[in-house]
């Protein structure tokens, strides 16, 4: 891992960057423990100044705490407004671990304005759908980064710090999980 640690910040003209991740914890393969001692030993040689892990479940970071004694900094999971992952953030929380949301808009497969009460949450907000979902991403205490190549709509998802969900938004959010994935489940053989 530290030679492809090294071949990337090279490509980069970088020395070190801020954060490495693994990406899926492959469990066909049963080498997310023995990547996630790599990943200390980039981070240990100074190519990564934080590491940490994607789609890992709470039973994949038990497997990390259970042989090392280095937490992962954060946690990048499918994570938006029709799947929440209470449980999973619960975990992390208590553990030191950031979760940050991939998919934060959903990813296309349903209409955020179709989940109960988002539109018109966006509505009394002079809001879109995904600006709210954005806010709720912030005020969940989540690192969101939604995917956009359209400079209009980059502008429009930074828009999202003049406003704030009331206790009644949020709690019409929490109420519109679905537990619907929309991505590749981490248990998945195939990876």
């Amino acid at each position: 891992m530290r030679d492809a640690a090294e071949k990337s910040l090279d490509r980069l003209g970088l020395e070190q960057v801020d954060l490495y991740l693994i990406h899926w914890p492959a469990p066909k393969y049963g080498k997310h423990v023995e990547s996630w001692e790599a990943m200390i030993e980039v981070r240990e040689a100074g190519l990564a100044r934080s590491i940490g892990v994607s789609n890992f479940m709470q039973t994949h970071l038990d497997d990390l705490a259970a042989e090392t004694d280095v937490v992962p900094v954060v946690n990048q999971v499918e994570l938006h407004p029709a799947f929440q992952q209470r449980d999973l953030r619960g975990f992390q929380e208590a553990r030191g671990i950031l979760t940050e949301s991939w998919s934060p808009l959903g990813s296309g497969n349903y209409d955020l304005a179709e989940l109960p009460g988002l539109a018109a949450i966006a509505e009394r907000h002079g809001k879109t759908v995904q600006q709210i979902a954005i806010r709720w991403h912030l005020q969940e205490g989540l690192i969101v980064f939604p995917k956009t190549v359209r400079r209009e709509r980059m502008l429009e998802n930074a828009a999202v710090f003049d406003f704030e969900l009331t206790a009644d938004d949020m709690a019409t959010i929490a109420a519109a999980d679905r537990d619907q994935r929309v991505g590749a489940h981490p248990l998945n053989t195939d990876f």
